[in-house]
């Protein structure tokens, strides 16, 4: 399995499109970081683009969008949660999640300065950032 750190002069970060910051697990995706037992992200210090093998593996178990946070290009119009304008996940979070709940301090992130979500709602969006998992569906 290899993972490749993405470094800030790579070819990726210089094209700066739009990242999901809540995608799913697929081979080219960004892994941004690991939900912790208190079901909150923690992000890693440094992202890495994953592969085939990592996907293979992530996929033994419980969901990989329940343990991992993953980043991909914003699908817009091929996206469920695209209104037409904006991606209606972050507004979601927004009504379910009090602010008084959201994390104070913005977290690291590789990707703010493309993230959809920063795009749409500046650093508000950080705060409640973190309290997303992707995948809430029950195992079974």
């Amino acid at each position: 399995m290899s993972v490749k750190p993405l470094r800030a002069d790579s070819a990726e970060r210089r094209r700066k499109p739009t990242l999901c910051p809540s995608s799913r697990c697929a081979e080219g995706a960004i892994l941004l970081g690991v939900v912790g037992s208190d079901a909150q992200v923690q992000f890693l210090n440094q992202p890495v683009r994953i592969d085939a093998e990592f996907v293979d593996i992530a996929h033994q178990g419980r969901r990989p969008e329940k343990r991992f946070r993953f980043s991909s290009p914003c699908a817009t119009n091929a996206c469920r949660h695209w209104t037409g304008s904006r991606c209606g996940v972050i507004d979601e979070v927004f009504d379910s999640v009090p602010e008084t709940h959201r994390i104070e301090t913005r977290p690291r992130c590789a990707i703010r300065e493309q993230c959809r979500w920063h795009r749409q709602e500046g650093d508000a969006a950080c705060g409640a950032c973190p309290l997303v998992i992707t995948d809430l569906m029950v195992d079974g």
